[in-house]
């Protein structure tokens, strides 16, 4: 069950991409996660944004079976690159690392922002990945359900109100 979804915004695809690098945005969506923001950084060097994150997010709705042997917390680190896909769009490479029962968690997705006749199509595909023997295939639904249920739904709103469009 691969990571795969899509939006629209009203706005252009450098107004998107502006919003989603904007390091006051990142917090923004930390604190729609109820995570504690260690770093939240956007940097360019001309042919690329970056952006990291660093945060300490809560493990409050993760399925039952998993609960037993996490914390309250996981330590999390995201990190997306940006660049231009050369027809009005951006390209974003995401890397999010996460430390679950003493196995990293990582999801790699690539992030698209391409212009439409209404605006911006905005997809996320990748995938998940835990290695940890017998649990690792029931962890990386697990992930996968929380990165397109939770994470990415609550970047949504976020930036839906920041671009100042209605759900």
């Amino acid at each position: 069950m691969p990571i795969d979804a899509t939006t629209t915004y009203t706005a252009d695809p450098d107004r998107v991409l502006a919003v989603l690098t904007d390091e006051t945005f990142l917090r923004e969506v930390a604190a729609a996660l109820e995570a504690q923001v260690q770093e939240a950084s956007s940097s360019a060097d001309g042919t690329a944004t970056t952006t990291r994150v660093r945060l300490s997010a809560p493990t409050t709705g993760i399925p039952p079976v998993f609960a037993r042997f996490v914390g309250s917390t996981v330590p999390v680190s995201q990190t997306t690159t940006w660049t231009s896909d050369g027809d009005g769009g951006h390209r974003g490479a995401l890397d999010l690392r996460a430390e679950i029962m003493g196995r990293e968690a990582r999801v790699r997705c690539e992030r698209r922002l391409t212009p439409s006749a209404d605006g911006t199509r905005a997809t996320v595909t990748g995938d998940a990945k835990v290695h940890a023997p017998l649990i690792g295939r029931q962890a990386e639904a697990a992930v996968r359900d929380l990165v397109t249920q939770v994470v990415l739904r609550r970047e949504h709103e976020v930036l839906q109100r920041r671009l100042g469009e209605s759900g």
